[in-house]
């Protein structure tokens, strides 16, 4: 009586259909795609980690209190974040994105939060899942499911490409299956013109007036606020090194937000200024080492710390993308619109 083996065919069904639809894919092509499906997968992937880790942490070291509502900030069809003072440290202000159902400004909650990072906030009273929170599993579970479907039978077809020629691109799309080999080396200077005809091609199908918006007006204004925006950061930043005078400012509140902080006022020589970045949690009239414009004291830091968070990293990087690649896009839309 011969032994039955299991069958295999279902184990591999997956993959042998990914590796038949990416039969003639480029190696660099292949992992564009793998890369694509990561980072689709990153923001959700992000924000679910995030949220678990506030648990995990407020479990460790959070302090419950109750806290005052001061503000609800509405956006859409509602208030979409309600800001809180603790009554064991009312020098922070703090913002909640779930809390319970009819919260009114003046209301009490009860919170907890970090001590060292008091934007990690819950309210104890708020419901588990919300719109938002279920919004957020939803499209975590589709975006692993993406990176499940693409990412593993990528890189095994890349192995089996490396072990066996057979498994690599052939030079002819057309040609029969047993006619394998790598394709010829590419031209760089080929790639970029088959770019600049694409760009072409997407211009004169979206029509002349969404071309106008996307290709043009679009990545000419992100470059300009982007680089705008960094330009003037990194010029505040350069005259403060240059013309900067220490001094000491007293502590009037903080504000954080989203696991972050937002901005802390300080009192420089009688004038309220503001701080984008800042170490610990200050009290309300606690003195911190500032240096500061004589000529203008809105442009102040706190000495040994890095003024720049995470918008104005996010901006630098918008204005850098669209200095490489805005003098690129714009001509070749405008080219393909003109050959119409």
């Amino acid at each position: 009586m011969s032994e039955s083996r299991p069958d295999r065919s279902a184990d591999s069904f997956w993959f042998t259909r990914f590796a038949k639809h990416n039969r003639d894919r480029t190696t660099r092509s292949l992992v564009g795609v793998m890369l694509l499906a990561l980072v689709v997968a990153t923001p959700t992937t992000w924000l679910s980690v995030e949220h678990f880790r506030t648990f995990a942490i407020l479990d460790d070291r959070g302090v419950t209190t109750s806290a005052e509502v001061v503000a609800l900030t509405s956006g859409g069809r509602g208030p979409h974040e309600v800001t809180v003072v603790p009554d064991d440290n009312t020098s922070v202000r703090t913002r909640l994105h779930h809390w319970p159902r009819g919260t009114e400004v003046g209301d009490r909650l009860r919170i907890t939060y970090d001590p060292v990072n008091p934007g990690r906030v819950v309210a104890t009273d708020a419901p588990v899942v919300d719109t938002w929170i279920a919004t957020t599993a939803l499209l975590e579970i589709g975006a692993l499911w993406l990176v499940v479907a693409v990412v593993p039978p990528g890189i095994a077809l890349l192995l089996r490409r490396a072990r066996d020629p057979a498994w690599r691109p052939r030079p002819d799309p057309d040609a029969p299956g047993s006619e394998v080999g790598l394709r010829a080396p590419r031209n760089p200077l080929v790639w970029g013109r088959a770019a600049w005809r694409k760009v072409g091609d997407w211009a004169r199908e979206v029509g002349a007036l969404k071309a106008i918006m996307i290709f043009v007006f679009l990545p000419v204004t992100l470059t300009s606020f982007g680089a705008g925006l960094t330009v003037e950061e990194v010029r505040g930043l350069v005259a403060l090194e240059e013309r900067g005078v220490p001094a000491r400012a007293e502590v009037l509140g903080s504000e954080w937000a989203g696991n972050r902080q937002e901005e802390l006022t300080v009192l420089v020589d009688a004038e309220v200024a503001s701080i984008s970045r800042w170490t610990g949690v200050p009290r309300y009239g606690d003195l911190i080492d500032v240096i500061h414009l004589p000529e203008d004291r809105q442009i102040v830091r706190q000495i040994g710390v890095f003024p720049w968070g995470d918008w104005e990293l996010i901006w630098a990087l918008v204005g850098l993308a669209g200095i490489i690649m805005t003098p690129f896009v714009v001509p070749a839309a405008i080219t393909g619109l003109l050959r119409r």
